[in-house]
């Protein structure tokens, strides 16, 4: 089999990548590289260079593929326009070049930010879809294209991860490095706001079960852990496994938002968007759980990994390579 695999440069896509590089009945893996290897180096696949709007890079990457895998997005932008052209356009692109080329299996990564927060239940595939930023919009009117495009003969899934964390992952990153560092940041109470994780080899598990799904169709679906989480069992597993205590800073709701719009509107003075932006804090403030009970009984996924595991082996991939 040949796959063709946007994102392959990425946090995800790295680790989907690995997987099939690693499987005998995947002849060639294709990834899409704009620049660097970064954590492909090395590694046997064949490069297709250019990025998400290089429409000649695309098809030479798709024509003559078994299976696309487009995972490549943007989760940081200053104007929805920029979302739209990253996240929306390639993804017709992709699918209008596979259709021309006889290629029927897609899998194609969205996001929970596409759903919505959840009030009090974890939300599933029917869930009227009430995105509360820019990204999450984008990943909506991207799942909208795609239910637009497909044809008859087309097997396209579309994935909704919620948080994802893991070797390599560096935004969630973040809390354990403060952490190490003796604080501990916590959004609410502790015991609330809830979120749904997953691990990112359960993510992976989940990409690959849904790729072996050939009914023609376009099928959605969650891949999240068998559990929801709070704050305060994030830190208290973190403690456990990094075997440092750190204080905990509970920031209440308001101020979360509030420091959002002083960052921001600070980094607009040098023209400069931020990671920590407005609404970037106004979603941590809300309750983001899912259920993947579709995925486990459509493609048969059962997440494997415990926060606890999840948390150990992602704290030793850090120190490993020097990041904590």
């Amino acid at each position: 089999m040949k796959a063709f695999i946007t994102g392959a440069t990425g946090f995800i896509g790295s680790h989907l990548a690995d997987r099939l590089i690693a499987d005998e009945k995947f002849t060639e893996v294709r990834c899409l590289v704009r620049s660097t290897d970064k954590w492909l180096e090395g590694k046997d696949f064949i490069r297709i260079k250019g990025d998400l709007n290089d429409f000649s890079a695309l098809s030479k990457g798709i024509k003559g593929a078994d299976i696309v895998f487009h995972l490549a997005a943007i989760v940081k932008a200053s104007k929805q326009k920029e979302f739209t052209r990253a996240n929306v356009e390639p993804t017709e692109d992709i699918i209008r070049i596979a259709q021309k080329n006889g290629v029927e299996n897609l899998v194609i990564l969205s996001s929970l930010a596409a759903a919505g927060p959840s009030q009090g239940t974890p939300v599933d595939e029917n869930k009227i879809l009430t995105p509360v930023s820019m990204y999450g919009r984008s990943k909506r009117d991207m799942e909208t294209t795609i239910h637009q495009l497909a044809e008859k003969n087309d097997s396209i899934k579309i994935i909704r991860p919620p948080a994802v964390y893991g070797p390599r992952e560096d935004q969630i990153f973040t809390y354990f490095s403060t952490f190490k560092k003796g604080l501990s940041t916590i959004v609410g109470d502790g015991n609330h706001p809830r979120l749904s994780m997953v691990y990112v080899d359960d993510l992976i598990n989940g990409i690959l079960q849904a790729s072996q799904k050939m009914d023609p169709g376009v099928h959605t679906y969650f891949i999240t852990a068998a559990e929801t989480y709070n704050w305060n069992q994030i830190h208290s597993v973190t403690q456990t496994v990094m075997g440092k205590k750190a204080f905990k800073l509970k920031l209440k709701p308001a101020l979360v938002k509030k420091i959002g719009s002083i960052i921001e509107n600070a980094a607009s003075l040098i023209g400069k968007y931020p990671v920590v932006n407005k609404e970037k804090t106004n979603e941590l403030v809300l309750e983001w759980t899912c259920s993947s009970k579709k995925a486990e009984k459509e493609l048969g996924y059962k997440p494997q990994v415990t926060l606890e595991e999840g948390i150990s082996r992602t704290l030793h991939w850090y120190k490993k390579h020097n990041w904590l």
